[in-house]
């Protein structure tokens, strides 16, 4: 597919995309420099992922290694919510709220700086080598590998806290790690944005392909209603109005093809490359209203809609469908259930292992003595102080290693602030039911009532 010299054009959807670009970069850009305390010693970073201690960070939610359930979670939803969305409006996500998209536009705007309006640029492009294009050329991709180095920045400031990372950039001081992500991050924003743009859409993205099977005959998407245009009638010194009953509006002046970033004619019909990003709309409304023509000639449509204009029919859009509803039951049930279980989400974690050494001891005293390493994670950003119990169908009393002189029924024991820490401890009773494995449990409880428990087996 050869390089695509679209047009720049002003218009209602331009207006839309330029403010939706602005504030997509704005939240890109400023939401890792939300500021969140939480405590002393954890990120004060409102969004962050800790990669060297495995941690996640959304505001004053805490996502740890064994609770990964809650971003397959939320992938789930962003795609239900794509599925539903493009059920309703087609693919205004790739139009307006791509990444790709969006840096793609912003690399066109780059480029039509240094090096001008369309027939310019083709003009600049098939030229010889001269002092002129070696300088508009030099601009134009120092620029875009500027560019690509400060979304690279942004998007590396969501694993390495923004103001370090600001600091470090400035004084040469990254990490290795950084440095790495840094330049593959630069590397494949340029090579994406600057050099494949409109190739990635058609090639490699693969919600293009699949788009069709979400469609339906209410969806709305950007329709050329050929039943008003056809048949086209170039407008010429014979023919300045171009009011010609037997001819349809479109005066084929091509310009809905020039605006196109994806380089398509909306005019044979929805097509995979399409983003449904609306320029060509633009495009033919200011050709409409300068022939004194109703607009809409191109526009956002669905099937069901077209036909009914063209019948001259009232039609009233219907967006209830059996397929919206079940992409939005499952959405709102999936929202509930992810929303409950981060309101009820565990304050600690306790795990008990059997330790690797023989399954039972008989002690001198004739009593069986097992052995477990407890674990216990404590998620919350200060230390606390444990009440820790057993339950177990027999009398037993426990000894913490290195942390009890005899053994009892309970004890109180430490967690340090957001980390894990581990115990050893003994088990002991004299009663025997003659079973090889009995179950216990271990219970923690901290000063609030709140509680936490594992199961193990007690082998005698």
């Amino acid at each position: 597919m050869d390089k695509i010299y679209h047009s720049s054009i002003t218009g209602k959807y331009r207006s839309i995309k330029n403010a939706v670009n602005a504030a997509l970069l704005l939240i890109y850009f400023g939401a890792s420099w939300i500021r969140w305390d939480r405590g002393s010693f954890a990120p004060k970073q409102a969004f962050f992922i800790d990669l060297p201690e495995r941690r996640g960070y959304f505001f004053s939610i805490e996502i740890w290694p064994n609770e990964l359930y809650y971003i397959a979670a939320i992938l789930v939803l962003s795609a239900l919510g794509l599925f539903l969305f493009t059920s309703l409006f087609g693919r205004l996500w790739c139009g307006y709220t791509c990444p790709q998209t969006v840096f793609v536009d912003l690399f066109v705007k780059i480029e039509e700086f240094f090096q001008g309006d369309r027939n310019t640029r083709i003009k600049l492009d098939s030229s010889p080598i001269n002092k002129e294009k070696v300088i508009k050329k030099s601009l134009t991709h120092l620029s875009w590998l500027l560019l690509s180095f400060l979304f690279a920045f942004g998007w590396v400031c969501y694993f390495y806290e923004a103001p370090d990372l600001l600091h470090d950039v400035i004084h040469l001081s990254v990490t290795h790690g950084g440095v790495g992500w840094l330049l593959s991050l630069t590397a494949s924003t340029y090579l994406f944005a600057a050099i494949l743009r409109h190739r990635v859409c058609v090639y490699m993205c693969p919600y293009g392909r699949f788009q069709s099977a979400m469609l339906d005959s209410d969806t709305t998407v950007v329709t050329y209603h050929d039943w008003r245009g056809e048949p086209r009638h170039p407008i010429d010194k014979h023919t300045s109005t171009a009011q010609d009953v037997k001819h349809g509006d479109c005066i084929d002046c091509g310009k809905c093809v020039l605006v196109c970033p994806m380089g398509i004619d909306i005019r044979n019909g929805l097509q995979m490359a399409c983003i449904g990003c609306g320029l060509c709309i633009d495009a033919c409304d200011s050709v409409m209203t300068k022939l004194k023509r109703p607009t809409g000639l191109i526009a956002y449509d669905s099937i069901n809609s077209t036909s009914a204009k063209q019948s001259g029919i009232l039609f009233h859009r219907n967006i209830f469908r059996p397929k919206t509803i079940f992409y939005g039951l499952i959405m709102i049930i999936s929202c509930s259930l992810l929303l409950y279980t981060l309101a009820h989400k565990s304050r600690y974690i306790i795990t008990a292992q059997k330790d690797r050494s023989a399954l039972f001891v008989i002690t001198p005293d004739g009593m069986v003595r097992n052995t477990f390493l407890l674990k216990i994670s404590n998620k919350t950003l200060q230390t606390q102080k444990l009440e820790l119990n057993l339950e177990y169908a027999y009398n037993a009393t426990f000894l913490l290693q290195n942390m009890m002189q005899d053994y009892s029924n309970n004890c109180t024991i430490t967690a340090p602030e957001d980390s894990d820490v581990t115990y050893k401890i003994f088990v002991k009773t004299n009663k025997h039911d003659g079973q090889s494995e009995s179950p216990i449990k271990f219970i923690i409880t901290d000063s609030n009532g709140v509680s936490a428990q594992t199961s193990s087996t007690f082998s005698q």
